[in-house]
């Protein structure tokens, strides 16, 4: 048996400090971790470099402060932002939009761009990474190796979508703008003819299961009443 660190205890919490570029405390996760402390409390020590950066643990620090806990640590000399990286990277507790403010808040252009667009036009992490870098991967996003492809298209993709809004309120579901997309791909399709179609069919376009039956609905509105020879194929 070998002892490889040493568990110090402090109720100065002016020890520690976050880190700049960290993603941003979660008051939700906070109060889950307080209801649980009060219940019974786990010794789990945060851990910080040797100028109390903490470099993972800030939600179990915040959780004991607002207690008047002591706050168990272990230093790790040496240990930053890289490290912090690499943790949370192997931690499934971050999610997409934490590492996108990550990056953001680091000055990468690429996530900047990519937090503006989605802003803007509210779609979901999934489909902004398609409309943007044309596919998505966790992987590749959270190692901060996102590129954006075409931005010019993908806005002109988003608003082309936005057009659709009077006529279907759920633009953003995840399985319609995959459908979607397919549409725009296809050398046969007129995005004024398919919002032409629209208007005269009412509610005709309804929330599918899957990209599949969105293709097949979209088919099917935008074939209707046309001669054979101007018939499309979507699927």
């Amino acid at each position: 048996m070998k002892k490889i660190n040493v568990v110090y205890e402090t109720k100065n919490y002016n020890t520690f400090k976050f880190l700049d570029n960290n993603r941003d405390v979660n008051k939700k996760h906070i109060n889950r971790l307080i209801q649980s402390m009060k219940e019974k409390r786990l010794i789990s020590p945060i851990l910080v470099n040797e100028s109390g950066q903490i470099i993972d643990g800030q939600h179990r620090f915040e959780a004991q402060k607002k207690l008047g806990l002591s706050i168990p640590y272990i230093i790790q000399d040496g240990y930053g932002e890289k490290e912090a990286q690499r943790l949370n990277i192997n931690s499934s507790n971050w999610t997409l939009t934490n590492w996108l403010n990550f990056y953001s808040r680091k000055g990468i252009k690429d996530y900047i761009t990519y937090k503006e667009f989605k802003k803007k036009y509210k779609f979901e992490n999934e489909q902004c990474s398609q409309l943007l870098s044309g596919g998505y991967s966790r992987d590749v996003f959270v190692g901060g190796f996102f590129k954006v492809k075409d931005y010019n298209k993908a806005v002109k993709y988003a608003e082309m979508i936005w057009e659709i809004k009077p006529y279907f309120k759920y633009i953003t579901d995840r399985m319609f703008v995959r459908a979607i997309l397919d549409c725009f791909g296809n050398k046969e399709y007129k995005h004024s003819q398919f919002l032409k179609k629209l208007r005269w069919q009412g509610n005709s376009l309804i929330k599918c299961r899957d990209k599949k039956d969105y293709l097949r609905l979209i088919e099917e509105i935008y074939n209707r009443k046309n001669m054979k020879t101007n018939k499309i194929r979507l699927f």
